[in-house]
């Protein structure tokens, strides 16, 4: 299971911003002014960095800190 910290970490290895600490937790990256390559950018690292892999069909749900943060609870759930 995730933290928030580990999630905002691995947003600060995959993107290049200086405003990530305005990144809310709920905030849709989208609506934050990220593009579909920080997304993906932001997910492989999550997945190099604690071996969280979001399966394509999920992808798209995961959008926020939040959303990362259920997924990885719901992968840790038997």
């Amino acid at each position: 299971m995730l933290s928030e910290a580990d999630i905002r970490a691995a947003i600060a290895d995959a993107v290049d911003r200086g405003d990530l600490a305005a990144l809310g937790i709920e905030t849709d990256f989208y609506d934050f002014g990220l593009d579909s390559l920080d997304h993906a950018q932001i997910l492989m690292r999550v997945e190099d960095l604690y071996g969280l892999h979001v399966a394509d069909a999920d992808f798209p749900a995961c959008r926020s800190i939040a959303a990362i943060a259920a997924y990885s609870r719901q992968s840790a759930d038997p």
